[in-house]
């Protein structure tokens, strides 16, 4: 196989991905980073249409942590990479960067991800199968984990939120974008959206399915803040996230 590094891509930053203040959004980040996984693993051959086609299988994020090293100007154009860097377990981690013209870092990704059995909604575990999707291992991006434990005691209610079919991608999920939406809403709802934003948490823990009513929790911290979903009606956790700013 041809070395990832060497597939290179281009990242547009429109209008639509800033806030008011010309920032990148969180669902900016997500958006690109999504458009440029869908890419590259269309050239590697492990695109979700493939999988699911030929073994009703699909790449499912898990949990993603991003930091933005600079400003984005709006309309740039970045050049942004990926590649694979360790699984564990069923959880494979994969690395994204994006460039300005001049070479430097913009911002960078680390991703995990992992196969579902579509049929069963589960997370595919058996080693000997994994491995057929196991790739040379490049370096780490970030310091990056895969699951975050938060306790909802320690949060409050913001908002609430219903799920729409207009939420949801062709597998049935919710579109990663739409959780940047419910974070940025409910801190710029709170006041606390606060700077550039420098790094970005993401844990994804249970699906939302459509009709389904999502509490927003929020909490403060010293150094950060954190938007939790969940489940209005079972209490069960939907998602975390972890936000600190500029």
């Amino acid at each position: 196989m041809t070395d990832e590094k060497q597939m290179v891509y281009r990242a547009l930053v429109d209008s639509s991905m800033l806030n008011s203040r010309r920032d990148i959004q969180i669902s900016g980040l997500l958006r690109i980073v999504e458009t440029t996984l869908e890419e590259h693993l269309l050239d590697i051959g492990m695109d979700n249409p493939k999988l699911v086609r030929e073994e009703n299988i699909s790449w499912a994020f898990l949990a993603l942590t991003s930091e933005v090293l600079s400003p984005i100007a709006p309309g740039e154009v970045l050049t942004g990479r990926s590649w694979f860097s360790g699984r564990r377990g069923p959880l494979f981690r994969r690395e994204l960067e994006y460039c300005h013209a001049d070479g430097s870092r913009a911002v960078a990704f680390s991703c995990f991800s992992g196969l579902i059995d579509l049929g069963a909604r589960k997370i595919i575990r058996d080693r000997a199968y994994l491995e057929r999707y196991t790739l040379p291992v490049g370096e780490t991006l970030l310091e990056a984990d895969s699951r975050m434990a938060p306790d909802a005691a320690q949060y409050r209610e913001a908002d609430r939120r219903k799920v729409y079919s207009s939420w949801l991608d062709g597998l049935g999920h919710v579109n990663n974008a739409r959780y940047g939406d419910m974070i940025f809403d409910t801190l710029s709802a709170a006041g606390s959206f606060d700077g550039m934003l420098r790094r970005l948490e993401l844990y994804f823990m249970g699906e939302l399915h459509e009709g389904e009513e999502v509490a927003l929790l929020l909490r403060k911290e010293a150094d950060c803040h954190s938007v939790m979903g969940i489940h209005s009606e079972s209490g069960e956790s939907a998602f975390c996230s972890r936000i600190i700013f500029a």
